[in-house]
């Protein structure tokens, strides 16, 4: 790996990585201003512990009330931060959270999880105790954009943390109990579908049981999870590089197939495509063959076109560039299925995936890795996941099996001819390829291959041209 980053780059690709190299040292900052400041917050919590302890000699109650931490909350340009200095001369506990209230039609699922029949659910996080708040570095940072709403539950001080556009979003709602005395801070997480007078119900019911004891990190564990965390920094940084040198570098020609060639995938099936077409509607394709076609209510008019939805588009680093309407239309491809090794699978996947390309000048194609993502409030799921939605040749259609759906069984020799439909945006025509949906898993392993591997080992795309 040190002899490959050592290689001379193109400017677009060294431009990136001392973007990379920039936000890495920048982290890096803050990490040592978080920890100053954790060290000087210890050292005065010690002096208030020892002054504490003049004054408390003798007396056993007041002993019982020594706390665990101390908190103090920073909140600038909608952000919240919790820091918190905590008592190393207690020992930090482990703890079960018991609520005595669950609102009607709820039940628990697994620990700390409960739901409903329909969509709404509440879930008591992983206990942050005082082991697990110096690990931390004595912060919990809460996301952007939020309104916090002080308030006492369960005996608790408490933080309601709702969420701008919540109702746009479909935000879930955090909520934050902070027990000094017991040593533990509690997160609870609702659904944003969750009712918000059962949810501070749920929330005002809580017990809290120590059941052990747990342990603050030695100074070997401490030097073992920092070298493994520079490991991970370098991996993000060499990630990066090899993120770069792949856009720039675009996806072989030799790896872009188009109709009447054959792709295979891990040696095992050979997809061929047939034909494809745009079309304006789903009419003439029966219900039974869509995987899940209740996606599709309210988003069909009376002639079987689909309406057009709220689209927001997203960096590559996760930023919102914009929003707009789309309208939508049906993607049909027909391919041909070869089973070359049937030992490989139980059943051949089937289903294919939607994947964001960019063509050069030159004609040659390179990764987009903006996101498109339909509103979450207008509950459009026609786009989940990029994948099909319509499969002819299943014969999974039953209660469970249908997780089936997009998997058959073949033999070795067999051959299959199958329809998928996609449901694709009219102005985003020749901006996706399709590929199975989990082939060309190199282009997920950056951290850990150079460029030429992950090209090397790509099984390729079908370049869609009607």
């Amino acid at each position: 790996m040190e002899n490959r980053i050592e290689e001379r780059l193109p400017q677009v690709v060294e431009d990136r990585l001392q973007e990379a190299y920039s936000k890495i040292r920048e982290g890096k900052a803050e990490q040592m201003r978080t920890k100053n400041k954790k060290a000087h917050k210890i050292q005065r919590f010690g002096g208030i512990a020892a002054a504490c302890a003049v004054l408390v000699i003798g007396s056993v109650g007041a002993a019982a009330a020594a706390a665990y931490f101390q908190k103090e909350v920073h909140q600038e340009a909608g952000e919240t931060t919790y820091e918190f200095s905590v008592n190393y001369e207690l020992v930090p506990g482990e703890y079960k959270i018991t609520p005595s209230y669950l609102p009607e039609g709820f039940s628990e699922q697994e620990e700390g999880k409960y739901r409903d029949d329909k969509e709404a659910w509440v879930t008591i996080m992983p206990i942050y105790t005082t082991a697990e708040l110096d690990r931390l570095g004595g912060k919990i940072e809460v996301g952007k954009g939020q309104n916090v709403e002080h308030t006492t539950l369960s005996g608790m001080e408490a933080d309601i943390i709702t969420y701008e556009e919540a109702e746009k979003y479909e935000s879930n709602t955090d909520i934050y109990l902070f027990n000094p005395t017991e040593g533990c801070v509690i997160q609870i997480v609702a659904s944003y579908s969750m009712d918000r007078e059962e949810l501070l119900k749920f929330a005002d019911s809580l017990s809290i049981e120590r059941t052990g004891d747990a342990a603050f990190e030695t100074a070997e564990e401490k030097e073992a999870r920092a070298q493994e965390e520079a490991k991970e920094e370098q991996q993000m940084v060499y990630g990066e590089r090899v993120m770069a040198e792949l856009l720039e570098a675009g996806i072989p020609k030799e790896k872009v197939y188009t109709v009447g060639q054959e792709l295979t995938y891990e040696g095992a099936v050979g997809f061929t495509l047939l034909s494809v077409e745009y079309l304006d509607s789903i009419e003439g394709f029966p219900e039974e063959n869509f995987f899940d076609f209740s996606r599709f209510d309210g988003w069909v008019n009376e002639d079987k076109t689909l309406k057009p939805y709220t689209r927001q588009h997203y960096g590559a680093n996760y930023q919102l560039i914009g929003e707009e309407q789309a309208e939508q239309e049906i993607l049909k491809v027909e391919l041909k299925a070869h089973c070359y090794d049937e030992s490989l699978w139980e059943e051949v996947p089937l289903n294919f995936r939607l994947v964001f390309v960019t063509e050069r000048g030159d004609g040659s194609l390179t990764w987009n890795r903006d996101s498109y993502e339909a509103l979450p409030s207008e509950h459009n799921d026609l786009h989940m996941d990029q994948s099909a939605v319509y499969l002819d040749q299943t014969s999974h259609r039953e209660g469970e099996d249908r997780k089936s759906y997009f998997f058959s069984k073949m033999k070795e020799g067999e051959e299959l001819t199958f329809t998928l439909l996609f449901v694709v945006d009219k102005d985003q025509k020749g901006q996706y390829v399709i590929q199975p949906f989990s082939a060309n898993n190199s282009f997920e392993q950056i951290s850990n291959m150079s460029k030429d591997e992950v090209l090397a080992e790509l099984d390729g795309y079908f370049e869609l041209k009607d």
